[in-house]
């Protein structure tokens, strides 16, 4: 027994616990457990992470932060569907599901859509939020990929900064 201790101690600090679940992130309109391997992509105009902050051919979240949307309440699926293509320039985008849900102790919607881009077939979700401001959180899903769960697991640690 006393052999054995030691080994697994080896074991642990060779292999690892498992990776960790999440990191941190925080600025002053809110804050997320970013899933890993996400990290934050350098250089960017807008608030990205993509796995090992590699957004090239990979999956990626971004976080869009727009003045507060008084009509957000009344977008409807196909509205939603129609501003994505529009705003994102898909050809082929099909929302799956449109859900109501609540983010952070606000109402938003939850949108999941399958699109087409040159890479091949991907799932696009999109949680809007109306807080003190309008908050789009996005996940370009890749084909391949499947960080979906974790995203979603991501939506239900963001915490809006006082004031929201």
């Amino acid at each position: 027994m006393k052999r054995l201790f030691p080994c697994l101690l080896c074991l642990l600090l060779l292999f690892g616990c498992g990776k960790p679940a999440q990191s941190d992130y925080q600025n002053n309109s809110f804050s997320a457990s970013i899933p890993e391997p996400f990290e934050s992509v350098k250089d960017s105009s807008v608030i990205c992470f993509a796995p090992y902050g590699d957004p090239l051919l990979s999956s990626s979240i971004t976080v869009s932060i727009t003045e507060l949307n008084w009509y957000f309440d009344s977008f409807t699926k196909e509205e939603y569907e129609e501003a994505l293509k529009t705003m994102c320039g898909y050809e082929t985008l099909s929302v799956e599901s449109f859900e109501t849900c609540r983010v952070g102790g606000f109402d938003a919607r939850r949108v999941a859509c399958s699109v087409s881009i040159d890479q091949g077939r991907h799932d696009l979700i999109l949680y809007a939020v109306n807080a003190d401001r309008t908050y789009l959180f996005t996940l370009l899903n890749r084909d391949g990929d499947d960080f979906v769960s974790e995203f979603d697991t991501m939506i239900s640690t963001v915490r809006f900064t006082e004031g929201a």
